[in-house]
Formats: C-alpha cells, sequence, structure tokens
C-alpha cells in the first residue's frame, strides 16, 4: 500500500525551481540560440526591411497610378460627354441616347453636375444599387467643400460613400463652358479603385483626400464612416509633404514600429499610402533564417532533449493548476489537488488549494448574507465598506399591499399563510429583481422596492420606466398565482401597488453595531400613501403626478380625483396605470378591473375615517 503523499509545508522552499532551470538549460539554450538570433538579425533583417521599403515606394506608385488612371476615365468621360451634348442638334430622343450610350460604357459614373445648369442621371447605376435619385443630392451637400475647392480653381475628391452606403466619391473641378466658369460635380462607384488596393500583399494600402479623409480603404467601416485619418503620422507626413513620393517610418497609435511610403496624385488631391508593419518585416527575416538552423542542429538537439526531461516535472504540476483554475472560474473552489514537488510550484499548488477554500467560505457567506440584503450591499459588507450615512438621490420608490391580508390569514394555519406569502413573495421579488429594482425590506405582507438607488440604470426616467414594467409584471404574475384558487384554504389575493419619484436619502441607517441599507425622506412617505388609495379608488396600480410627468408619452392612465394629503398644502393629482402604450392587455380602467375581479367604487368615494394622512377632494 502507497503512503499517502505528503503536503509540503506552507512557505517552503526545497529545491528551487530558478536553479534547475538555469544549471541545466542556461549555456546550452542561451548560447546556441543567441547565436542563431545574432546571425539571422546581421545577415537578413537589414535586407529584408530595404527591400520591404523599395516595394513600399514601388507599390505606391503602381498603386497611385491606377487610381489616377481611374480617376483621368472618369474625367475625361465626363468632359467628353459634355463636348457632344453641347454640339448635338436641340432633340432630346437624339440626346438621351447619347447619355444611355455613354452611361453603358461608363457604368461606375452615377450623376453628373455643372450647378444650376445641367444635371445627369445614371438611372441604371440608381436601380442597380437599390438608391432613390434623392442620394446623390445628400452625396453632394455632404461634399460641399470639394466643391468649392473647385470653385477656387482647384480640382478635389471627397468620400461620398456615408451618404450612398456603396464606395463612392465626388469629383470635382473647375469647368469652363462658353465662356463661362463653372463647376463639375462627378459623383462615381469607386469599386473598381477598391479592387486595386484590396490586395494580398501583407501591405496596408489606402487612399485619403487632400485633407486627410479617407477615399478607399480595406476596412469598408472607416469608409462607411467618412473616417478623417489625419491623425495618423503617415497621412500627416504626407499632408505636409513638399515631395509627391516619400518612403516613411513611423509608429502607429499604439506604438509599433511601421515602414511605410506615400504618394500623391497629380489629380484630385488624392494621396495614396502603403503601411507593413515592421513586426512582419523581421518575420520575413527570421523566415529565412531559419535556414541557419541546421547548422546548430546538433547544439539544439541537446537542448531540446534536456529541456524535454525537465519541462515532464514543469508542465505536469502547471496543467493541474491550469485545470484547477478553470474550476475556480466556474464557481468549484474546492479542489482535490496534492503537491507532488517540493519547489516553488509546490507552494504555489498548496496556496492555490488554500484560495480556493477561502473563495469558497467568502462565496458561502456572500450568498448567505444575499438573502437577507441586496447583493451590492453584501459586496460592500464583505469588504469592510459599510458605513453609517446616506446620499441624496432621486429614486422611484414602490409599495405593495396585500388586501385584506389580516382577515385571510386569521382563518388560516400559520403554516398554510407562510407557504402562500413564501410563494406569492417569491413571484413579486422576481419582477422587481428582473426590472434592475431592489427590494429595500418586508413588512409583513407589505413589500417596499427601489429603482435608482444603490445603482441607477442610467436616468430617473428609466428607473421609473423599470418600476412600472415591474409592476405590470406584477399585475400578470397575481393573475397566474390567482389561477385555480378560491375558498378558504386557497384565497384569492387582491394587491394595491403604489409608485413615486423624487429625492430621498439612501444609505446605511442605525449603529455601527446593526445598520440597514434603505431610503428615507418624504418621497417614500409619499410613495406609502399613494399605495393605500387603491383600496378606497378600486384600482391595483396608482403613481404620483412626479412618476407620470416622466413617462407620460409611455404610459396609458387614467387620472383619479385630486387628493390632499397630510403635511402638503397644494393638492396632489395620482394616475391609475393602466398599461404602457403598445403593450398588449387591457386599455381602460374598467377593463383592469374586470380582468382582476375589482369592484369599482361607488359615486362617492369613502376613505376609511381612521386614515389622516390623505383627503381626496371633489372634482
Amino acid at each position: 500500500m502507497n503512503a499517502p503523499k505528503k503536503e509540503v509545508p506552507k512557505g517552503e522552499i526545497k529545491y528551487p525551481l530558478a536553479l534547475k532551470l538555469i544549471a541545466m538549460i542556461s549555456i546550452i539554450v542561451v548560447v546556441s540560440m543567441g547565436i542563431i538570433t545574432v546571425l539571422s538579425s546581421w545577415f537578413f533583417a537589414d535586407d529584408t526591411r530595404a527591400r520591404v521599403e523599395e516595394n513600399n515606394l514601388t507599390m505606391s506608385q503602381v498603386v497611385a497610378s491606377q487610381i489616377e488612371g481611374r480617376i483621368e476615365s472618369v474625367y475625361g468621360a465626363s468632359l467628353s460627354l459634355f463636348d457632344v451634348l453641347r454640339h448635338l442638334p436641340a432633340n432630346r430622343v437624339l440626346e438621351q441616347s447619347v447619355v444611355d450610350d455613354f452611361f453603358d460604357r461608363n457604368a461606375e459614373i452615377a450623376y453628373i453636375q455643372v450647378p444650376g445648369k445641367r444635371e445627369i442621371f445614371n438611372a441604371k447605376f440608381f436601380k442597380a444599387n437599390e438608391l432613390e435619385r434623392g442620394a446623390a443630392a445628400l452625396a453632394l451637400e455632404r461634399c460641399a467643400a470639394a466643391a468649392e475647392s473647385a470653385r477656387s480653381g482647384e480640382t478635389t475628391m471627397a468620400n461620398a460613400t456615408p451618404a450612398l452606403g456603396i464606395p463612392s466619391a465626388v469629383l470635382a473641378f473647375p469647368y469652363r463652358d462658353l465662356g463661362a466658369d463653372d463647376v463639375m460635380l462627378i459623383l462615381f462607384s469607386t469599386e473598381s479603385v477598391q479592387d486595386i488596393i484590396q490586395g494580398d500583399s501583407l501591405a496596408l494600402v489606402f487612399a485619403v483626400d487632400g485633407e486627410g479623409a479617407v477615399l478607399a480603404h480595406p476596412d469598408m467601416g472607416l469608409l462607411k464612416l467618412g473616417a478623417d485619418l489625419g491623425g495618423l503620422s503617415i497621412v500627416s507626413e504626407l499632408l505636409r509633404s513638399t515631395s509627391d513620393n516619400k518612403q516613411v517610418r513611423y509608429r502607429d497609435a499604439e506604438g509599433k514600429a511601421n515602414l511605410g511610403a506615400v504618394r500623391r496624385l497629380s489629380l484630385g488631391r488624392v494621396g495614396v499610402v502603403v503601411s507593413v508593419p515592421q513586426s512582419e518585416v523581421y518575420r520575413t527575416a527570421l523566415a529565412i533564417a531559419r535556414q541557419n538552423l541546421y547548422l546548430t542542429g546538433i547544439v539544439l538537439l541537446f537542448s531540446i532533449l534536456a529541456v524535454w526531461f525537465l519541462s515532464r516535472a514543469v508542465t505536469h504540476p502547471v496543467k493541474l493548476l491550469t485545470a484547477a483554475s478553470r474550476k475556480i472560474e466556474e464557481g468549484e473552489f474546492l479542489l482535490d489537488l496534492v503537491p507532488s514537488t517540493r519547489d516553488e510550484l509546490g507552494v504555489l499548488t498548496s496556496s492555490f488549494v488554500r484560495m480556493g477554500k477561502g473563495l469558497a467560505e467568502r462565496e458561502r457567506m456572500k450568498d448567505t448574507f444575499g438573502k437577507f440584503v441586496n447583493r451590492e450591499i453584501a459586496e460592500l459588507a464583505l469588504k469592510g465598506d459599510l458605513a453609517l450615512g446616506g446620499t441624496r438621490k432621486t429614486a422611484t420608490i414602490f409599495f405593495s399591499d396585500i388586501r385584506s391580508f389580516t382577515a385571510i390569514s386569521e382563518k388560516m394555519e400559520p403554516e398554510a399563510v407562510v407557504e402562500f406569502l413564501n410563494d406569492y413573495m417569491t413571484r413579486m421579488v422576481d419582477c422587481i429583481e428582473r426590472t434592475h429594482g431592489v427590494v429595500d425590506k418586508f413588512i409583513g405582507d407589505a413589500i417596499m422596492g427601489v429603482w435608482g438607488a444603490p445603482v441607477s440604470r442610467g436616468s430617473p426616467e428609466e428607473d421609473a420606466a423599470n418600476a412600472i414594467s415591474a409592476m405590470l409584471m406584477m399585475r400578470d404574475a397575481l393573475i397566474d398565482f390567482n389561477r385555480g384558487r378560491g375558498g378558504p384554504d386557497k384565497p384569492v389575493l387582491r394587491i394595491g401597488c403604489g409608485l413615486n419619484t423624487g429625492p430621498c436619502l439612501a444609505g446605511q441607517i442605525g449603529s455601527m453595531k446593526r445598520m440597514e441599507y434603505t431610503v428615507i425622506g418624504d418621497a417614500v412617505n409619499l410613495a406609502s400613501r399613494i399605495e393605500a388609495l387603491n383600496k378606497p379608488f378600486g384600482t391595483d396600480i396608482l403613481v404620483s403626478e412626479s412618476t407620470y410627468s416622466l413617462l407620460r408619452d409611455r404610459l396609458v392612465v387614467e387620472a383619479m380625483q385630486p387628493i390632499k394629503v397630510k403635511g402638503k398644502e397644494a393638492p396632489l393629482q395620482i394616475y391609475a396605470v393602466v398599461n404602457l402604450v403598445g403593450r398588449e392587455g387591457p386599455r381602460t380602467l374598467a377593463e383592469v378591473r374586470s380582468l382582476l375581479g375589482i369592484e369599482a367604487p361607488g359615486a362617492a368615494v369613502d376613505v376609511d375615517k381612521e386614515e389622516v394622512k390623505y383627503e381626496i377632494l371633489p372634482q
């Protein structure tokens, strides 16, 4: 029978791992790999970098030439069309025939305009790309700056892709017709330009206009956004350089070194950028340097064998720790690991097991504590960050109460009361938590909830919207709860819900020995009083004017009689919530009462004489 493995004492390292690795590997691996690295860098890095820079320069020239050819083709064809149209006799059929023939031969051109004088649409282009003719106007509006530059005598291009949703641009240039100085604007597809820049090389190729805005780019997302690339170092160099062709070494926004080349076109103030990450250059150099590995094969063979035998002692416990870390990520904190070595890995394994036990205990405490308080409060308590005091917040406060609960509970056994009350509370609390609310406390059969404290979902409006959603979910949950109920043992429940939004103080109330997170203030008191009005009004959900004002466009409500609340001079308006706008369900308060079996109050609402918190005013 094998003796049980002895656990490594905490903090004890008998055979340091660093000593094992340094003694067996340092001389062989460091020397052999150092020689290979030096030789590879020495013979190939500079040569490869020089070739890449030369390739970038050549590629920028070739791409610039191809793009310029596309632009000149559009430019020349459009001028030729207008020359032909100028000399045609006044015959609309003949003119349309010439235009149709032109667009058949120049399908990439979508629209040509001499502002205020003539415009020509390529109907086939707009139909093929599922575009409205109004898209041309949007494109020209976006490229208005290019038109202004053309009026100043410059030929410019601007990206029209954000307006059309397809790769496109506007070419703007001065146009002289019969002695008049005009501007010609050509909207055309840049699909052919995109094909040019999307090569199979490692280089990133793109084109920008005279202001640094993107004209063509492999990333269609940047093109559709009309991104301004002027902030890139290489684009800035292109814009301020007096040379039309230049090599550039630069670092990008992430600090990575790149080798690039720029080329400025003679037409349209267009610039072409070619860039290759320097890491790719060295990767190529290292690929060539692999030939030298054969020279040190014998030396590396011994190194690999030594590392292989040694790694078995290292990788096995590392794999066990990796598997254990995955278990901890999945919430399985109690580990069955036993250290097998007396080095750093053994100590790490022991510490890992102890850490898992600590996490398991902490998680158990948090889960247990979280059943009695909000989870965020439980986290703060475990961190020791709880302190007396509070902060002012705008929150939506909720109160609900079971109608005639005292009479119901008197007719039932205590165990039955607890059972049905727990079932009811579970359903209601689930509605609150699913809408990002917090259960503040249970007061007998009543529930107090808060939205907006301790954490808001973004704004008082969204917090109030979540609270309304929770109450409508409660209505549905109560209908489901009452289904099949009836009689003394399973009474049908009716509840009332009150909601108010306003400033309150949220924080820890009590003493350093016993404290509770809650919200207090006039807004809380008003929410409680509004809830009590459901019974005399024959409603199930009432909200205050402050809550309704935040969501008036989202709610279907019916206004109730104004009320006079104790401590308030002015009457307060409250509303019965029928539904959300667009949500299936009742559309009137009468339908709500019919759905829930609530009787409508008589002509004169009779409020409980013992309740002096409010007074209902006649309409």
